[in-house]
């Protein structure tokens, strides 16, 4: 008998990063299979014998319960080939999250010696190094921008203490997104702090009008920096430094604006529009005949 409830054609999970055998699809962030050991490298955590007994019965759950037979989207090429790793999948399509461009692109202003980060003020993030780069650079104007939670407080403390004597680091939270708007029209470089992103929409919304600098690994890189140049990201405090300074100080700025110029075209490609081109491709591929788009 047919059930009286509503019938889909297409179910696209997009809550646990598994490809479960009742979706049709799964959008996946990060495999649920490596998150334990991932967070525990990121925020090096020293975890007792039961917790790593429980983190790794849920990789090993995670793994159990894959449908290596299920199509799986991803935010990035790394992304994938996590995936990949993790659960044997084949059937992956990319399809890169979605930014507002045409508000970000739009932006024009003085572009001085501004540097701007926006990132959630958490230990994963790693903010607090951004400090220890300001001090390297004293010719440019440093600025965090982030947002805060209960946990932000002992980070909070350590940027205070870091910051003591340091004119050229600014640190604005919970700020209104008029005032994000302000500070991306007048920084000429975006600093994603050393953390390596999925893929990362800070990045994304910053190459609509900024050079981006960021860690060198992962999605951030792959996706959308080593697009504009491979010599925009960073392993260290030192390296970045200096990548900012040459960018800064360059004799008229010409590689900064040329930059700027290949980081708007990359920009494009994240645009709404092209994020429901290529969502419409793969829900119609993947519901082949039975798709109503």
């Amino acid at each position: 008998m047919r059930s009286s409830g509503p019938h889909y054609d297409l179910i696209v999970q997009t809550f646990v990063g598994v490809p479960l055998t009742w979706a049709d699809a799964t959008y996946v962030h990060f495999p649920l299979a490596e998150l334990p050991a991932y967070y525990l490298r990121v925020e090096r955590l020293e975890l007792g014998l039961s917790e790593r007994a429980y983190n790794s019965l849920i990789a090993w759950m995670a793994k159990a319960l894959a449908d290596r037979t299920k199509p799986v989207m991803t935010n990035s090429t790394w992304t994938a080939e996590r995936v990949k790793r993790a659960y044997g999948s084949q059937r992956i399509y990319v399809v890169h999250p979605p930014v507002n461009i045409k508000e970000l692109s739009l932006l024009n202003g003085d572009r001085g010696k501004i540097v701007l980060t926006v990132s959630r003020i958490e230990w994963g993030k790693r903010v607090t190094e951004i400090p220890e780069i300001a001090k390297l650079v004293p010719e440019a104007e440093f600025y965090l921008v982030g947002s805060t939670s209960s946990s932000s407080g002992p980070i909070l403390n350590l940027i205070e203490e870091r910051v003591r004597g340091l004119r050229n680091f600014h640190l604005e939270t919970n700020v209104l997104r008029k005032r994000l708007i302000e500070l991306r029209s007048q920084a000429s470089i975006y600093l994603h702090p050393p953390f390596a992103e999925h893929f990362g929409i800070a990045i994304a919304e910053a190459v609509a009008g900024l050079v981006p600098v960021v860690y060198r690994d992962r999605g951030g890189l792959t996706d959308i920096v080593s697009r504009i140049n491979q010599s925009l990201g960073y392993t260290s405090v030192e390296e970045v430094a200096s990548t900012i300074k040459s960018l800064l100080n360059d004799p008229w700025r010409w590689r900064l604006k040329v930059l700027s110029a290949r980081a708007r075209e990359v920009a494009k490609g994240f645009s709404y529009e092209n994020f429901k081109i290529r969502l419409s491709k793969v829900i119609k591929e993947l519901a082949g005949s039975k798709a109503k788009m």
